[in-house]
């Protein structure tokens, strides 16, 4: 197993081989596997491709759709990274560099750009940059993943991300930066867990404590000491007890039945925690991995 380790801290050797991290501008990581590969982040941004009035929001000129970048050196070489949101290069294929998968998550200026949308801003990256990293070749993690819910046909489509908008760091209404995956499909579509689940339940419940909306947060721990967590929004009833493990495949929840708007969606977030640091992740990289284990299950959900 090979570990990444930043230029101010060590890394130990994880189970799962998904890095997400986060750099500001001259920052370095090195990826050691008998040789030793450097990254540097040279430069990172954030640009408004086209704004303009909404059809869906007309009271809001806002953002339709903005474009962050960074450069980067891996081993001497350049590279190049861009990403336009939202459009369907949110589910394409990360780049290879090095040996190494390298997902360009979000830069650190979409904050200037966009306000959050509600109160938990945590996606916004605490520096320059916010990049996903792990070997070529390897998958995410180690079990195979069971599809969180009824997996589209191919692959996600951006059409159907609520609106068109709400991909990973997409422009919600225009000027809200939207901190989740949606995945348009009809009330009651069941939610399965991607794999086992040591902790669970609703962090909040419509009418509980002011709530007017079904979260829920399922915690993966890893023997390294990391953990994954995974959070579903609007769903109609958790149908299993909280606090309970889950075996990967429990179907848990009934979605996208509740403060839904005007398409009926689940919200899907990621993150991983390691030494009580929080980073969060385009949910995107859990499904590309879901396709790709159906593909060589045979599966189909």
């Amino acid at each position: 197993m090979h570990s990444l380790h930043s230029s101010s801290s060590e890394i130990s050797p994880f189970c799962p081989s998904l890095q997400g991290i986060e750099l500001d501008v001259g920052e370095s990581v090195r990826l050691r596997d008998g040789s030793e590969r450097k990254l540097t982040l040279l430069q990172a941004g954030v640009q408004s491709v086209t704004r303009g009035l909404l059809p869906y929001a007309p009271e809001r000129k806002g953002v339709v759709s903005y474009r962050f970048s960074c450069r980067l050196e891996v081993d001497g070489h350049e590279v190049h990274l861009t990403r336009t949101v939202p459009s369907q290069e949110n589910f394409r294929d990360p780049p290879t560099v090095a040996g190494l998968h390298i997902w360009l998550d979000a830069t650190g200026d979409v904050a200037d750009l966009l306000g959050s949308h509600g109160a938990d801003n945590r996606y916004f990256p605490q520096k320059a940059c916010r990049l996903a990293l792990w070997e070529a070749g390897e998958r995410i993690c180690p079990p195979l993943l069971h599809p969180w819910c009824p997996l589209p046909r191919n692959t996600l489509r951006v059409e159907d991300c609520y609106r068109g908008e709400d991909v990973w760091m997409g422009p919600y209404d225009g000027c809200e930066c939207h901190g989740g995956l949606d995945i348009n499909h009809p009330a009651g579509t069941p939610l399965w867990t991607p794999l086992s689940i040591h902790e669970h339940g609703n962090f909040d419940r419509v009418g509980v404590n002011g709530a007017n909306n079904n979260r829920w947060r399922g915690w993966h721990h890893w023997p390294d000491g990391s953990s994954w967590f995974l959070q579903s929004h609007h769903h109609i009833r958790l149908l299993v007890e909280e606090g309970v493990p889950l075996e990967a495949g429990t179907h848990y929840a009934e979605g996208a039945g509740v403060l839904s708007g005007c398409h009926e969606h689940t919200h899907f977030t990621f993150g991983i925690r390691r030494d009580n640091r929080e980073v969060l992740l385009d949910p995107w990289l859990l499904f590309r991995q879901m396709y790709k284990d159906r593909a060589q299950t045979g599966i189909r959900f």
